[in-house]
């Protein structure tokens, strides 16, 4: 009771339901947030710590970036909140301009994103060296597979297409999504022998592919949360894209402080705590079997983890 009369108390301010309509799109950093509202930092601050306070928000801090995000760990609170963003006008002057101002944001980081994959799609060493080594990081996702051939796979951020051609005589078919056009050629041109004419990659946007629900029996993560603004929208879409007790393969470097790969590698987030993929895991319906771990042996490259989930089984119809 106490913890819902905070929330209500704390959401009683206009610019603290601007912040929050924003959050409700996914999280931000505070500069993003200075930027988007139109207010002083100190201000906005303000506000971020008094909506943590009341248990609405979470803030987490990477390197010299601080990420904020609806808390979901509250159903009372939650419930407060959605009722609080659904009775929200739409059509109001102030969440109208913030959500064009929320646009030219992620306009802008999708510019520098696609400029950095524009710039390396066709040098395979400056692409591979964050993830090192390769080799034993593919090996060690194969072995997490059953022996028997699966029969469709996604690769979603298919990149060059190396996860297709590395799953390729274990599937029967594969189509891999990748939003970048550059990258997309250098995949046509690697999946273009012979032995790869069950595989073909398309452009869309990962977190919303055309491809149907259910009909996946292996979905790769690759290497593609960190690029992401909202990372649990692609493994929402995987967990869509599965069939009862498909596979999901999940790439990423575990946290890390290497504020260098922001800059070199145009990524949004320095690696993941296991918990936190846990969670997103969780929350999309899949079930988390195992994590593994793959040590670069490098102090300039961090630990790569590799998460497999499964779809549950599907329920047997009763009467």
């Amino acid at each position: 009771m106490k913890r819902i009369a905070t929330a209500l108390k704390t959401l009683g301010h206009p610019d603290r339901l601007r912040l929050l309509a924003l959050l409700s799109q996914g999280e931000l950093t505070v500069s993003e947030l200075v930027k988007i509202l139109d207010l002083s930092q100190p201000r906005v601050t303000q506000y971020i710590k008094s909506l943590e306070e009341a248990g609405i928000i979470e803030r987490m801090r990477e390197g010299s970036w601080v990420f904020s995000r609806l808390r979901q760990d509250n159903a009372g609170v939650s419930a407060v909140v959605a009722t609080a963003l659904a009775t929200l006008p739409y059509n109001d002057a102030d969440l109208a301009a913030d959500r064009a101002r929320l646009s030219d944001v992620r306009a802008e980081r999708s510019r520098q994103a696609e400029a950095f994959f524009a710039s390396v799609a066709n040098d395979r060493e400056q692409l591979g060296h964050e993830y090192l080594p390769q080799a034993d990081i593919e090996a060690a996702m194969l072995a997490l597979l059953p022996e028997a051939v699966l029969g469709f796979m996604v690769d979603l951020g298919t990149g060059t297409g190396r996860m297709l051609e590395v799953f390729a005589p274990h599937i029967d078919r594969g189509a891999g999504v990748d939003a970048s056009a550059d990258m997309l050629r250098v995949a046509r041109h690697t999946l273009a022998e012979t032995a790869f004419d069950h595989l073909s990659v398309q452009q869309a946007d990962l977190t919303q592919t055309k491809l149907s629900a259910g009909s996946a029996d292996l979905v790769t993560l690759h290497q593609v949360l960190h690029f992401l603004d909202d990372p649990i929208l692609a493994i929402r879409e995987a967990a869509r894209l599965l069939a009862p007790e498909g596979h999901l393969l999940l790439t990423d470097f575990e946290h890390h402080t290497l504020e260098n790969y922001r800059e070199d590698y145009a990524h949004r987030r320095l690696g993941f705590e296991e918990t936190e993929i846990a969670r997103y895991l969780s929350e999309t319906g899949l079930d988390l079997q195992s994590v593994s771990a793959v040590p670069s042996g490098k102090a300039d490259t961090p630990t790569v983890k590799i998460w497999h989930a499964r779809k549950p089984a599907a329920k047997l119809a009763t009467g």
